[in-house]
């Protein structure tokens, strides 16, 4: 079955007449069949949607990456367009993520999470669908979740807390997930943000999976804190998987997305907003 996978929304913009805004936003279209990948801070969504002469319109499916508000801000825009949709995250994804501000820690944490309540998205037409486990959620569509972590692969990201108590813990950010989408050939493997590490992704991928060959890696890889040889063991995973393309969006960072360019020359692309990607 012939996948386009559209970059709606990113940090980047590689087409004329876009937005560009801190988040990231993809449109699936499988068949006649289309699903939203996050919907970014909300900005973006609408305009490039009309720009690329693209709508919600029959849209099947929301499925979130996890809930910080760089990928759920367009929520509450994308269900009152798509009259009822379905929302696939981690039950989790309402939980009530935090950040510190990097340059004075010794401030207070600010919300990152999702500006919208459940209530208030039901309230406007949602259904949420519930997925605390890897399972396929729709056809040629598998949502990875609740998956191993080994700790020295997650990403350097101390901001990054939750509440407990009285005081302030680093965020597990349990409802992190990613896809795994299905076509001719081997699949895609499409992240969000990967917090859970793009590492221990790739890992449950092969050893969990049996999955040892990929057509392409595209979205967020969290490596914008990481140093050389993280950025490097990245790469040399990724050729065990032999992959064709490798296209870095969104919480990449332009030290990685650099070291990924002069390692995959041709096979290496920005992922930025307008980017088209057919299999």
């Amino acid at each position: 079955m012939k996948t386009t996978v559209t970059i709606l929304c990113d940090n980047y913009v590689g087409k004329s007449g876009l937005i560009g805004e801190h988040g990231f936003c993809v449109m699936i279209e499988r068949g006649n069949e289309k699903y939203l990948w996050d919907t970014s801070p909300g900005i973006s969504l609408p305009h490039n949607l009309k720009a690329l002469g693209k709508n919600l319109k029959g849209l099947k499916g929301i499925v979130l990456s996890h809930g910080h508000y760089d990928h759920t801000g367009g929520l509450k825009w994308a269900v009152q367009e798509s009259d009822g949709v379905e929302i696939v995250a981690h039950s989790a994804v309402f939980s009530q993520h935090m950040a510190l501000n990097r340059k004075d820690p010794s401030e207070a944490p600010h919300y990152v999470g999702c500006p919208y309540s459940r209530q208030e998205l039901e309230e406007l037409g949602a259904a949420f669908h519930f997925v605390n486990h890897t399972e396929e959620i729709y056809s040629g569509i598998r949502f990875l979740t609740e998956i191993d972590r080994i700790a020295a692969q997650l990403p350097t990201d101390p901001h990054l807390v939750i509440p407990k108590g009285n005081k302030f813990v680093p965020d597990p950010m349990e409802d992190d997930a990613s896809l795994l989408l299905e076509i001719d050939g081997s699949p895609v493997l499409l992240l969000g943000c990967a917090h859970a590490g793009v590492l221990n992704i790739l890992d449950y991928v092969k050893h969990k999976m049996g999955i040892h060959k990929l057509s392409a890696v595209l979205g967020g890889t969290h490596l914008m804190f990481s140093d050389t040889d993280n950025i490097q063991t990245f790469m040399d995973r990724l050729e065990e998987f032999s992959v064709d393309m490798i296209g870095v969006s969104h919480c990449t960072g332009f030290k990685a997305a650099v070291e990924l360019a002069n390692h995959f020359k041709n096979r290496f692309v920005i992922g930025s907003a307008g980017r088209v990607f057919t299999f």
